[in-house]
């Protein structure tokens, strides 16, 4: 009798303990695994324009990076292996010859990427073909106007180009006819190339915009952009060696 109670009890914490198993097993087959989301790196990029880069002019670095779980980014560049700055996009103006921008993308988790771009920039030769320049004076209906000499009284002729914030302006002195002002006119920039520097040129600012003032006899010429002195020289320089082309 005491056997069977034995064997009784025995069947009973197996079929406890089964059950229990079995409702264990159970529930690790409803309750689904939570994992934590992957958190994605940025895609660092950016484009250069312009995109044939000249020595005289500056160079546009626009920062197009994206992230794709949108995470908010910090940025460095790195120009010719040297640190340039943390902003957003950048801007430089580099010498002629092979260069190296890197862009380093890094979000707010750690990851980062980066994006690297080599190029040439080429030198900038005063004789060469700038679209955005008015070549024929017809297109800007050039005249010569006659105005009173303040210093002396005498005739003088004003000319003048311009197409944007680009102008070229000129008056001949003490010339009597138009003839003879635009002789005078086609004499100076007739000269050969290359052509010697200007010795007597001088430069002031006026509502943002910067003059480059020279003469050539009793030729004044005055050019303005608003921009910078160096573009300011250049566009006086190519216009010269453009209008040499101009009948």
């Amino acid at each position: 009798m005491r056997r069977n109670k034995l064997v009784y009890l025995l069947i009973v914490i197996i079929l406890v303990f089964s059950i229990g198993c079995e409702e264990k097993k159970q529930n690790e087959t409803t309750i689904p695994h939570t994992s934590s989301p992957t958190n994605h790196p940025p895609v660092a990029k950016f484009t250069i324009y312009p995109e044939k880069p000249r020595d005289a002019e500056r160079i546009m670095f626009q920062n197009r990076s994206t992230d794709p779980d949108n995470d908010p980014l910090r940025f460095k560049w790195y120009i010719d292996g040297k640190y340039d700055c943390s902003c957003f996009s950048t801007s430089e103006k580099l010498s002629e010859g092979e260069h190296t921008v890197k862009l380093v993308a890094t979000d707010d988790k750690g990851n980062e990427d980066e994006y690297v771009l080599k190029f040439y920039v080429s030198e900038t030769f005063i004789d060469e073909d700038v679209s955005e320049l008015v070549l024929k004076r017809e297109d800007v209906g050039m005249a010569w106007i006659p105005v009173m000499n303040e210093y002396s009284g005498e005739n003088a002729y004003r000319t003048a180009f311009e197409n944007g914030d680009k102008r070229i302006e000129c008056v001949v002195e003490k010339y009597d006819t138009v003839e003879e002002a635009e002789n005078r006119f086609k004499e100076y920039f007739a000269r050969p190339l290359p052509y010697p520097p200007i010795g007597n040129e001088s430069t002031y600012t006026e509502n943002d915009y910067i003059d480059v003032i020279f003469r050539y006899g009793n030729l004044i010429c005055k050019v303005s952009m608003n921009t910078t002195l160096e573009d300011a020289i250049l566009y006086a320089k190519t216009l010269e060696a453009k209008l040499n082309q101009v009948s």
